[in-house]
């Protein structure tokens, strides 16, 4: 009963600091407006390319079951994500590392925690299913057939990324802005590899509930089977996006068969994210000052050995550079390159070596492939790019920096151009191709491009103080770039790119970024 007793008070503290963050409060706005989406049918499954179910208490269930499985697999990861490294930053790891509390103990409460922040979001959603479905009134509620899918479901799949989350944070070298990045291209990996994007709903093929963790071709199989047996001419498939079908073909779709794998499926999916919690106790530190960095002990090690305290030390003449008479003349170079400086330090000569192989590849293939490697190329700082904004706040520097003179018209300027550098070296390679080429468009798309992610990055670390907004989104637009979503194609990968209104949109992030800035120096 003790054991129970820690873990609860553990989760409980740590769930009732995460529901007073304004992250956790734009979680919930994001979830109802998506639960209203799903629920009144602007965001739908279909079978390609018409084919829809009538919109009743089981169709609203999956419907929000896969919304928000998809949503908490990849960015309720990230919402999670970051209360043992609070602990790390505010020293209260340190005082909890003096008490009896163990490390399984100690993971298992911050599982909890983070497996509660997230089931809030299915139990919104489950409400606003039901209230939902009684305002529309097209059809009876079916209490069981709308809640069931996203408890058996949707839950186990929230813990599991609860529990990622949690093993993530346990290991040292993911635990920063590499680790979402990592996790992002495993999640679509992971999706890939169920089978989820390709064989939903083909015919012959059987889905495999104990790889479908987010439950979405437990769920498209059983739609489009529903589909073909009232239009067999359909070839099967699975879509799940926000369309608007002119005349939809209409099929009756009762729910899911539960079978006793899809059950188990779930209950196993359970034990994997416990067993990942237990195993990230083996990787955790226990916030052990002892367990250092090699690189912080070189630097303990070339530090002098301290004078004993008994020994007289003489002490220096010291004295101070007098200030000249005139005001130093302010030279905005000389902050430029040290901006440069900071935006660069720290990074190892294999991070040069692979940004140096990417510039000659773009150099060496196609104008196609070349557009291609340029976004990769742009992908890479992209944790040095995440800081922008946001150091003053993550280093606790902001009253030195906004202390300085002018530090609006001076600092965030030398940042921004310091980025702008980094993008344009990186795709240089690019832009030197392009310029052989006299490709005219490709050459102003790349300006642009070298404008607006700077751009982006600044804003967003302006806004929110914190790294993590611009890599999650970053990682996302320039996966669905490789994609080719023509809309959101700032680089030119695209015939029908529309870069020339992202420089107006870069434009107006660094007008933001200046507001918030000015505004973060008065109030602070």
């Amino acid at each position: 009963m003790k054991t129970l007793r820690v873990i609860y008070h553990l989760a409980r503290a740590d769930f009732l600091e995460r529901v007073r963050r304004y992250s956790f409060l734009i979680m919930l706005g994001l979830v109802v407006w998506l639960g209203y989406l799903s629920a009144s049918g602007q965001m739908r499954m279909r079978v390609p390319p018409d084919y829809t179910g009538v919109i009743n208490s089981a169709w609203v269930g999956a419907t929000m079951t896969v919304t928000v499985s998809l949503l908490l697999g990849w960015v309720g990861f990230y919402i999670v994500k970051g209360s043992v490294s609070r602990d790390y930053e505010t020293g209260v790891g340190q005082i909890m590392a003096t008490t009896p509390l163990s490390r399984p103990l100690y993971m298992l409460g911050k599982w909890l925690s983070n497996f509660a922040v997230l089931g809030i979001a299915v139990v919104i959603m489950m409400i606003e299913g039901i209230l939902m479905n009684l305002l529309l009134g097209t059809h009876d509620l079916d209490l069981l057939a709308l809640a069931v899918p996203l408890v058996v479901i949707a839950l186990p799949c929230v813990a599991l990324i609860a529990a990622l989350a949690v093993l993530f944070e346990s290991i040292g070298w993911l635990r920063g802005g590499l680790g979402n990045v990592i996790y992002f291209f495993a999640f679509m990996f992971a999706l890939v590899w169920s089978g989820q994007i390709e064989d939903i709903g083909t015919p012959g093929k059987i889905a495999n509930p104990y790889i479908d963790f987010t439950g979405w071709q437990i769920i498209g199989d059983s739609v489009s089977h529903a589909a073909r047996a009232v239009y067999p001419d359909t070839a099967g498939g699975f879509a799940f996006s926000i369309t608007d079908l002119a005349a939809p073909n209409i099929f009756l779709w009762n729910g899911l068969q539960w079978t006793r794998d899809i059950l188990l499926s779930r209950g196993f999916f359970l034990l994997v994210a416990m067993g990942i919690v237990l195993t990230s106790s083996l990787f955790f530190d226990r916030f052990n000052p002892s367990r250092l960095t090699v690189k912080r002990k070189k630097a303990d090690s070339d530090s002098p050995a301290l004078t004993p305290a008994i020994e007289a030390t003489p002490r220096p003449d010291i004295h101070l550079t007098p200030l000249p008479a005139s005001r130093p003349r302010f030279r905005f170079d000389a902050l430029y390159l040290a901006e440069l400086k900071l935006l660069l330090r720290g990074q190892r000569w294999w991070w040069y070596v692979v940004a140096a192989g990417l510039v000659i590849a773009q150099l060496a293939n196609t104008p196609d492939v070349t557009r291609i490697l340029l976004v990769v190329a742009w992908v890479w700082p992209i944790l040095l790019l995440s800081g922008l904004g946001s150091r003053e706040s993550r280093h606790n520097t902001r009253e030195m920096v906004f202390s300085a003179p002018r530090p609006v018209l001076t600092q965030l300027p030398a940042t921004w151009l310091a980025a702008f550098t980094l993008m344009a070296l990186t795709g240089s390679g690019a832009l030197v191709k392009f310029l052989t080429l006299g490709d005219t468009h490709s050459i102003l798309a790349w300006l642009v491009g070298a404008i607006f992610v700077p751009s982006l990055a600044l804003a967003f670390g302006v806004l929110t103080g914190s790294s993590k907004t611009f890599e999650i989104v970053y990682v996302f637009w320039m996966y669905l770039i490789l994609n080719k979503f023509a809309a959101i194609d700032f680089v030119g990968l695209t015939p029908n790119s529309p870069w020339l209104m992202y420089l107006g949109l870069s434009l107006v992030l660094m007008i933001v970024a200046v507001s918030i800035r000015q505004w973060q120096i008065k109030t602070r």
